[in-house]
C-alpha cells in the first residue's frame, strides 16, 4: 500500500500540471459548466489509471520490466497520440 502511496505522490502532480498548464481547454473556455463537461469526458484519468495498474501488476507479481514491454510501448503511444490530439495549443 505504501508503494501505491509513492506512485500517487508522482502521478498526481503529473496530472494536475498537464491539466491545468497544458490543456488548451480552459484557456478557450470561461464557462465552467461547459469546460467541467470536457474535463469529465477527457481520457486523462483513463491514462492515469492504467500507469497506476500497470504499476500495481509489475509490483505485486514481480515480474521484470522487459515483460511489460509491449503494455509499456501501447501506453507511450496512446499518451503521444492523446498529448498531440487534446493538448495543442490553438494559436
Amino acid at each position: 500500500m505504501s508503494e501505491q502511496n509513492e506512485m500517487l505522490k508522482i502521478v498526481t502532480p503529473m496530472m494536475e500540471h498537464v491539466c491545468d498548464h497544458l490543456c488548451r481547454f480552459p484557456g478557450e473556455i470561461g464557462d465552467q459548466e461547459e469546460l467541467d463537461k470536457i474535463c469529465g469526458g477527457c481520457q486523462m484519468g483513463d491514462h492515469i489509471c492504467n500507469i497506476l495498474n500497470t504499476y500495481n501488476r509489475m509490483s505485486s507479481s514481480g515480474a521484470k520490466i522487459l515483460q511489460g514491454q509491449a503494455a509499456h510501448e501501447n501506453m507511450v503511444a496512446d499518451w503521444k497520440w492523446h498529448l498531440t490530439e487534446r493538448f495543442s495549443r490553438v494559436n
